[in-house]
Protein backbone atom coordinates (compact mmCIF):
# COMPACT_ATOMS: atom_id res chain seq x y z
CA UNK A 1 0.00 0.00 0.00
CA UNK A 2 1.40 3.24 -1.10
CA UNK A 3 1.82 6.16 1.68
CA UNK A 4 2.20 9.43 2.31
CA UNK A 5 3.60 11.80 5.90
CA UNK A 6 1.07 13.52 7.46
CA UNK A 7 2.50 15.25 10.83
CA UNK A 8 5.75 13.12 10.42
CA UNK A 9 3.66 9.89 10.25
CA UNK A 10 3.68 7.21 7.33
CA UNK A 11 -0.17 6.99 6.45
CA UNK A 12 -1.41 4.60 3.81
CA UNK A 13 -3.39 6.54 1.14
CA UNK A 14 -6.04 4.20 1.67
CA UNK A 15 -8.19 4.75 5.00
CA UNK A 16 -10.68 2.43 6.47
CA UNK A 17 -13.59 4.12 7.08
CA UNK A 18 -16.42 2.60 9.48
CA UNK A 19 -19.54 4.83 9.50
CA UNK A 20 -20.85 1.26 7.71
CA UNK A 21 -20.23 -0.51 11.22
CA UNK A 22 -22.74 1.94 13.46
CA UNK A 23 -25.77 2.10 13.09
CA UNK A 24 -28.22 2.29 9.97
CA UNK A 25 -26.13 0.18 8.29
CA UNK A 26 -27.02 -3.38 8.87
CA UNK A 27 -26.15 -6.19 11.95
CA UNK A 28 -22.60 -5.82 12.90
CA UNK A 29 -20.89 -9.17 13.86
CA UNK A 30 -18.26 -7.10 16.43
CA UNK A 31 -15.40 -9.92 16.44
CA UNK A 32 -15.13 -10.16 13.18
CA UNK A 33 -15.30 -6.73 12.79
CA UNK A 34 -12.25 -6.72 15.26
CA UNK A 35 -10.65 -9.56 13.00
CA UNK A 36 -11.25 -7.52 9.65
CA UNK A 37 -9.11 -4.70 11.05
CA UNK A 38 -6.20 -7.18 11.60
CA UNK A 39 -6.34 -8.35 7.55
CA UNK A 40 -6.79 -4.58 6.78
CA UNK A 41 -3.47 -4.00 8.77
CA UNK A 42 -1.77 -6.98 7.26
CA UNK A 43 -2.67 -5.59 3.70
CA UNK A 44 -0.69 -2.19 4.62
CA UNK A 45 -3.75 0.01 5.71
CA UNK A 46 -2.63 1.46 9.09
CA UNK A 47 -5.53 4.74 9.16
CA UNK A 48 -8.94 3.82 10.62
CA UNK A 49 -11.49 6.64 10.37
CA UNK A 50 -13.98 6.74 13.14
CA UNK A 51 -16.23 8.98 14.80
CA UNK A 52 -17.68 10.03 18.25
CA UNK A 53 -21.28 10.10 17.13
CA UNK A 54 -20.67 6.53 15.18
CA UNK A 55 -22.49 4.22 17.12
CA UNK A 56 -19.53 1.66 18.93
CA UNK A 57 -16.79 2.12 16.92
CA UNK A 58 -14.46 4.42 18.69
CA UNK A 59 -15.35 1.22 21.27
CA UNK A 60 -14.62 -1.23 18.47
CA UNK A 61 -11.52 0.54 18.08
CA UNK A 62 -10.21 0.01 21.92
CA UNK A 63 -11.03 -3.47 21.86
CA UNK A 64 -8.81 -3.38 18.76
CA UNK A 65 -5.92 -1.80 19.34
CA UNK A 66 -5.81 -3.22 22.79
CA UNK A 67 -5.49 -7.23 21.04
CA UNK A 68 -3.15 -5.72 18.82
CA UNK A 69 -0.71 -4.70 21.20
CA UNK A 70 -1.52 -7.96 22.76
CA UNK A 71 -0.48 -9.86 19.89
CA UNK A 72 2.00 -7.80 18.68
CA UNK A 73 3.57 -5.72 21.30
CA UNK A 74 2.96 -1.57 21.59
CA UNK A 75 5.79 -0.73 19.12
CA UNK A 76 4.01 -2.36 16.32
CA UNK A 77 0.96 -1.09 17.29
CA UNK A 78 2.24 2.97 17.55
CA UNK A 79 1.54 2.29 13.70
CA UNK A 80 -2.25 2.15 13.79
CA UNK A 81 -3.30 5.64 13.63
CA UNK A 82 -7.00 6.13 14.68
CA UNK A 83 -8.42 9.25 13.32
CA UNK A 84 -11.77 10.31 15.56
CA UNK A 85 -14.11 13.53 15.51
CA UNK A 86 -15.60 15.79 17.37
CA UNK A 87 -19.30 16.55 16.68
CA UNK A 88 -20.85 18.66 19.06
CA UNK A 89 -24.58 18.25 19.37
CA UNK A 90 -26.60 20.53 17.44
CA UNK A 91 -28.69 21.42 20.32
CA UNK A 92 -25.41 22.60 22.46
CA UNK A 93 -23.94 24.79 19.59
CA UNK A 94 -25.11 27.62 21.20
CA UNK A 95 -24.48 26.70 24.78
CA UNK A 96 -21.31 24.90 24.39
CA UNK A 97 -18.49 25.24 26.89
CA UNK A 98 -14.89 24.34 27.29
CA UNK A 99 -16.24 21.63 30.02
CA UNK A 100 -18.16 20.26 27.28
CA UNK A 101 -15.37 19.74 24.82
CA UNK A 102 -13.38 18.47 27.25
CA UNK A 103 -15.74 15.62 28.03
CA UNK A 104 -15.98 14.21 25.13
CA UNK A 105 -12.60 14.38 24.18
CA UNK A 106 -11.86 12.35 27.44
CA UNK A 107 -14.89 10.12 26.64
CA UNK A 108 -13.33 9.33 23.31
CA UNK A 109 -9.49 8.91 25.20
CA UNK A 110 -11.24 6.48 27.47
CA UNK A 111 -12.96 4.93 24.91
CA UNK A 112 -10.34 3.87 23.21
CA UNK A 113 -7.88 3.22 25.40
CA UNK A 114 -5.45 6.20 24.05
CA UNK A 115 -3.85 8.94 26.24
CA UNK A 116 -3.64 10.83 23.51
CA UNK A 117 -5.96 11.28 20.68
CA UNK A 118 -3.88 10.93 16.77
CA UNK A 119 -6.50 13.64 15.18
CA UNK A 120 -9.58 14.98 16.35
CA UNK A 121 -11.42 16.40 13.13
CA UNK A 122 -13.72 18.89 13.73
CA UNK A 123 -17.18 19.10 12.58
CA UNK A 124 -20.28 21.67 13.15
CA UNK A 125 -23.83 21.68 12.31
CA UNK A 126 -24.78 25.20 11.61
CA UNK A 127 -22.30 28.30 11.35
CA UNK A 128 -25.26 30.51 12.31
CA UNK A 129 -25.34 29.12 15.93
CA UNK A 130 -22.97 29.62 18.66
CA UNK A 131 -18.94 30.00 18.25
CA UNK A 132 -17.15 27.63 15.98
CA UNK A 133 -14.01 29.40 16.15
CA UNK A 134 -13.70 29.62 19.87
CA UNK A 135 -14.41 25.67 20.44
CA UNK A 136 -11.82 25.73 17.44
CA UNK A 137 -9.64 27.90 20.13
CA UNK A 138 -11.01 24.84 22.83
CA UNK A 139 -9.76 21.96 20.94
CA UNK A 140 -6.32 24.04 20.21
CA UNK A 141 -5.95 24.42 24.03
CA UNK A 142 -6.80 20.90 24.96
CA UNK A 143 -3.57 19.91 21.90
CA UNK A 144 -1.32 21.87 23.97
CA UNK A 145 -2.29 20.45 27.42
CA UNK A 146 -1.64 16.78 25.57
CA UNK A 147 -5.05 15.12 25.13
CA UNK A 148 -5.01 16.09 21.35
CA UNK A 149 -2.39 15.28 18.67
CA UNK A 150 -3.36 17.03 15.83
CA UNK A 151 -6.51 18.87 14.56
CA UNK A 152 -8.51 18.49 11.59
CA UNK A 153 -11.95 19.63 10.63
CA UNK A 154 -14.76 17.55 8.50
CA UNK A 155 -16.92 19.29 6.36
CA UNK A 156 -15.38 22.91 6.58
CA UNK A 157 -16.05 25.39 3.75
CA UNK A 158 -12.91 27.50 2.13
CA UNK A 159 -14.66 30.82 4.28
CA UNK A 160 -15.22 29.13 7.77
CA UNK A 161 -11.71 27.27 7.63
CA UNK A 162 -10.07 30.65 6.89
CA UNK A 163 -11.54 32.28 10.21
CA UNK A 164 -10.58 28.98 12.03
CA UNK A 165 -6.81 29.40 10.98
CA UNK A 166 -7.26 33.02 11.40
CA UNK A 167 -7.83 32.37 15.32
CA UNK A 168 -4.92 30.35 15.40
CA UNK A 169 -5.74 26.94 15.11
CA UNK A 170 -3.23 24.65 13.19
CA UNK A 171 -5.65 22.57 11.05
CA UNK A 172 -3.49 20.10 9.19
CA UNK A 173 -6.53 18.16 7.12
CA UNK A 174 -9.89 18.60 6.10
CA UNK A 175 -12.42 15.07 5.63
CA UNK A 176 -14.63 16.03 2.49
CA UNK A 177 -16.94 14.18 -0.01
CA UNK A 178 -15.02 13.79 -3.16
CA UNK A 179 -16.06 11.59 -6.18
CA UNK A 180 -17.11 11.17 -9.63
CA UNK A 181 -20.53 12.00 -8.69
CA UNK A 182 -19.93 14.87 -6.14
CA UNK A 183 -17.60 17.75 -8.02
CA UNK A 184 -17.73 20.37 -5.35
CA UNK A 185 -14.41 20.04 -3.71
CA UNK A 186 -13.37 21.15 -6.89
CA UNK A 187 -15.11 24.99 -6.57
CA UNK A 188 -12.24 26.25 -4.25
CA UNK A 189 -11.58 23.51 -1.37
CA UNK A 190 -8.81 21.62 -2.55
CA UNK A 191 -7.12 24.47 -4.13
CA UNK A 192 -6.92 26.48 -0.89
CA UNK A 193 -6.22 23.54 1.40
CA UNK A 194 -2.96 23.27 -0.64
CA UNK A 195 -2.30 26.66 -0.05
CA UNK A 196 -2.14 26.68 3.16
CA UNK A 197 -0.79 23.06 3.43
CA UNK A 198 -4.14 21.06 4.54
CA UNK A 199 -4.35 17.54 3.45
CA UNK A 200 -7.82 16.48 1.67
CA UNK A 201 -8.95 12.71 3.23
CA UNK A 202 -12.14 12.16 0.74
CA UNK A 203 -14.38 10.24 1.95
CA UNK A 204 -17.67 9.01 -0.41
CA UNK A 205 -15.53 8.19 -3.37
CA UNK A 206 -17.40 5.03 -3.99
CA UNK A 207 -20.76 6.67 -3.24
CA UNK A 208 -22.05 4.35 -0.59
CA UNK A 209 -20.88 1.30 -3.75
CA UNK A 210 -22.93 2.83 -6.14
CA UNK A 211 -19.93 3.35 -7.88
CA UNK A 212 -19.05 -0.22 -7.82
CA UNK A 213 -21.24 -3.05 -7.89
CA UNK A 214 -23.92 -1.50 -5.44
CA UNK A 215 -27.39 -0.09 -7.58
CA UNK A 216 -30.01 2.27 -6.50
CA UNK A 217 -32.69 0.57 -4.80
CA UNK A 218 -30.78 -2.69 -3.83
CA UNK A 219 -30.86 -1.45 -0.08
CA UNK A 220 -33.36 1.06 0.55
CA UNK A 221 -33.28 1.05 4.26
CA UNK A 222 -29.38 1.79 4.23
CA UNK A 223 -27.99 4.99 5.16
CA UNK A 224 -24.84 5.41 2.79
CA UNK A 225 -27.73 4.67 -0.06
CA UNK A 226 -29.86 7.08 0.66
CA UNK A 227 -27.08 9.45 1.16
CA UNK A 228 -25.43 9.12 -2.10
CA UNK A 229 -28.85 8.60 -4.42
CA UNK A 230 -29.51 11.82 -3.51
CA UNK A 231 -26.28 13.00 -4.63
CA UNK A 232 -26.79 11.21 -7.44
CA UNK A 233 -30.56 13.44 -7.85
CA UNK A 234 -28.77 16.56 -8.08
CA UNK A 235 -26.27 15.75 -10.88
CA UNK A 236 -28.46 13.82 -13.15
CA UNK A 237 -28.99 10.10 -13.62
CA UNK A 238 -27.51 10.70 -17.46
CA UNK A 239 -24.55 11.75 -15.59
CA UNK A 240 -24.20 8.43 -13.11
CA UNK A 241 -25.08 6.14 -16.18
CA UNK A 242 -22.17 7.88 -18.35
CA UNK A 243 -19.30 7.84 -15.34
CA UNK A 244 -20.38 3.92 -14.94
CA UNK A 245 -19.61 3.16 -18.29
CA UNK A 246 -16.59 5.19 -18.66
CA UNK A 247 -15.23 3.56 -15.24
CA UNK A 248 -16.15 -0.06 -16.75
CA UNK A 249 -14.47 0.38 -19.77
CA UNK A 250 -11.22 1.71 -17.96
CA UNK A 251 -11.26 -1.32 -15.57
CA UNK A 252 -11.33 -3.48 -19.17
CA UNK A 253 -7.90 -2.16 -19.70
CA UNK A 254 -6.39 -1.88 -16.35
CA UNK A 255 -7.79 -6.00 -15.78
CA UNK A 256 -9.66 -4.36 -12.40
CA UNK A 257 -12.81 -3.09 -10.91
CA UNK A 258 -14.89 -0.15 -11.60
CA UNK A 259 -14.76 0.89 -7.68
CA UNK A 260 -10.50 0.57 -7.89
CA UNK A 261 -11.03 3.32 -11.46
CA UNK A 262 -13.16 5.44 -9.23
CA UNK A 263 -10.35 5.19 -6.05
CA UNK A 264 -7.73 5.78 -8.61
CA UNK A 265 -9.18 9.45 -10.06
CA UNK A 266 -9.54 10.47 -6.21
CA UNK A 267 -6.04 9.49 -5.29
CA UNK A 268 -3.99 10.92 -8.29
CA UNK A 269 -6.36 14.29 -7.83
CA UNK A 270 -3.64 16.98 -7.27
CA UNK A 271 -4.62 17.92 -3.57
CA UNK A 272 -5.86 14.88 -2.17
CA UNK A 273 -4.28 12.97 -0.11
CA UNK A 274 -6.15 9.88 1.13
CA UNK A 275 -9.21 7.66 0.12
CA UNK A 276 -11.65 6.75 2.66
CA UNK A 277 -13.50 3.28 1.55
CA UNK A 278 -15.58 1.60 4.09
CA UNK A 279 -17.09 -1.85 3.40
CA UNK A 280 -18.15 -3.74 6.58
CA UNK A 281 -16.12 -6.50 5.92
CA UNK A 282 -12.98 -7.93 3.88
CA UNK A 283 -14.90 -9.51 1.15
CA UNK A 284 -12.92 -7.56 -1.42
CA UNK A 285 -9.29 -6.96 0.31
CA UNK A 286 -7.80 -8.38 -2.49
CA UNK A 287 -9.74 -6.07 -4.72
CA UNK A 288 -8.32 -3.29 -2.60
CA UNK A 289 -4.53 -4.50 -3.05
CA UNK A 290 -4.70 -4.05 -7.23
CA UNK A 291 -4.96 -0.29 -6.70
CA UNK A 292 -0.49 -0.70 -6.22
CA UNK A 293 -0.83 -2.68 -9.79
CA UNK A 294 -2.15 0.42 -12.21
CA UNK A 295 -2.07 3.86 -12.50
CA UNK A 296 -4.25 5.92 -14.47
CA UNK A 297 -2.31 8.06 -17.46
CA UNK A 298 -3.32 11.64 -18.04
CA UNK A 299 -5.03 10.99 -20.80
CA UNK A 300 -7.57 8.30 -18.67
CA UNK A 301 -7.47 10.53 -15.63
CA UNK A 302 -8.35 13.87 -18.18
CA UNK A 303 -11.60 11.71 -19.68
CA UNK A 304 -12.62 11.12 -16.29
CA UNK A 305 -11.99 14.61 -14.66
CA UNK A 306 -13.89 15.82 -18.34
CA UNK A 307 -17.27 14.10 -17.10
CA UNK A 308 -17.60 16.65 -14.30
CA UNK A 309 -17.19 19.79 -16.65
CA UNK A 310 -21.04 19.81 -16.90
CA UNK A 311 -21.91 19.48 -13.22
CA UNK A 312 -19.60 21.83 -12.25
CA UNK A 313 -21.41 24.58 -14.39
CA UNK A 314 -24.47 23.49 -12.23
CA UNK A 315 -22.71 23.01 -8.92
CA UNK A 316 -20.98 26.12 -7.94
CA UNK A 317 -21.22 25.51 -4.30
CA UNK A 318 -18.75 25.04 -1.89
CA UNK A 319 -18.07 21.39 -0.31
CA UNK A 320 -20.98 19.83 2.42
CA UNK A 321 -23.60 22.66 0.44
CA UNK A 322 -26.64 20.52 0.38
CA UNK A 323 -26.38 18.73 3.66
CA UNK A 324 -25.80 21.61 5.55
CA UNK A 325 -29.74 22.86 4.48
CA UNK A 326 -31.30 21.20 7.51
CA UNK A 327 -34.86 22.08 5.46
CA UNK A 328 -33.57 19.79 1.88
CA UNK A 329 -33.84 16.24 1.57
CA UNK A 330 -29.88 15.99 2.63
CA UNK A 331 -30.58 17.92 5.70
CA UNK A 332 -33.67 15.90 6.79
CA UNK A 333 -31.68 12.27 6.68
CA UNK A 334 -29.44 14.00 9.04
CA UNK A 335 -29.13 12.88 13.02
CA UNK A 336 -28.13 15.96 15.00
CA UNK A 337 -28.16 15.25 18.93
CA UNK A 338 -26.12 11.59 18.28
CA UNK A 339 -23.66 12.64 20.98
CA UNK A 340 -25.68 13.42 24.44
CA UNK A 341 -23.17 15.72 25.15
CA UNK A 342 -24.18 16.86 28.89
CA UNK A 343 -25.96 13.27 29.73
CA UNK A 344 -21.94 11.91 29.83
CA UNK A 345 -21.13 14.93 32.32
CA UNK A 346 -23.81 14.27 34.59
CA UNK A 347 -22.50 10.56 35.31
Amino acid sequence: MKDFDFTGHQLSTIFKGNWQLAGGHGVVDKQRAIEDLFTYVEHGVNVFDVGDIYTGTEELMGVFLSEYRNRFGTYAARRIRIHTKFVPDLDTLETLTKKDVRAIIERSLRRMGLEQLHLVQFHWWDYTKGDFVQVGRYLEELRKEGLIETIGLTNFDCAHTKLILEAGVPVKSNQIQFSLLDPRPLNGMIEFAQVHSIAIFCYGVLAGGLLSTARPGDEPANRSHIKYQLIINEIGDKHYRTVLQQLHDLAEKHHTTTANIAIAFTLQTPGVSSAIVGPRNVDHIDELDQINLFTLDENEYDSLRDLLGEPLKKITDDVYSYERDMNSKHGSIMKYNLNGMRKDQDK
